[in-house]
């Protein structure tokens, strides 16, 4: 199972990375839910098995949450995100500061983690793998939102950079999980109706057009 977790570690930041360099919304809506499933399915893999073995009522718990967690990152996210598409448009935009600079931070920042990790104690190695890929996403994800003028890109890089820090999360007080996702998804509900109120004012989803931030 601690293989199959790096597997989808590494799947996920390099679906992160991948984001990074969409140049429609749509294409980074779908990243975002890739990125999702992936976090989510080992942990709502394991709390299934410990189910089936477990057969109580702290085991189902523990279940519905894990997959409340990833129905809500996965699917829920995405589709309040895609209703702003269907509400405005598919934009087409490209990083500011251009794809070959923004490829060679993307490259710089993989390979500095990795060295880091390389260098870590073996003793902590295992226990920094999580961290150091989490990490990872997180920067990737600070990137997409940096980079971009698209709102919708933008937010769909603060829901990635949520998304980065699930693992850590973890072992958080039960009771707190609902308060946690019904504020991602309010969050998320109240950032995509701004960008539609402001499309309908100013006609595009590019941030650097809306007249208001410019004056």
């Amino acid at each position: 199972m601690e293989i199959l977790s790096t597997v989808t570690l590494v799947v996920a930041a390099f679906i992160t990375a991948l984001s990074c360099f969409a140049e429609s919304t749509r294409r980074a809506i779908i990243f975002l839910s890739i990125q999702a499933i992936a976090i989510g399915s080992v942990t709502l893999v394991r709390c299934l098995i410990d189910l089936i073995v477990g057969l109580n009522i702290e085991a189902l718990i523990h279940f519905f949450i894990a997959f409340a967690e990833w129905f809500s990152a996965a699917v829920v996210v995405p589709l309040i995100l895609y209703w702003g598409v269907v509400k405005t448009e598919n934009a087409f935009d490209t990083p500011v500061i251009g794809v070959r600079r923004l490829a060679i931070l993307v490259a710089s920042t993989a390979t500095l983690f990795i060295v880091l990790w390389i260098f870590q104690p073996q003793t902590s190695q295992g226990e920094m793998i999580t961290l150091s890929f989490c990490m990872l996403m997180f920067s990737f994800s600070a990137f997409l939102m940096v980079t971009r003028r698209d709102s919708l890109k933008i937010l769909v890089g603060l829901n990635m950079a949520e998304n980065s820090l699930y693992p850590l999360l973890a072992e958080i007080p039960t009771m707190l999980v609902p308060l946690i996702l019904a504020l991602m998804i309010f969050v998320t509900a109240i950032g995509t109706y701004i960008v539609v109120e402001a499309y309908r004012d100013h006609g595009s989803l590019l941030v650097d057009r809306w007249r208001w931030l410019s004056e």
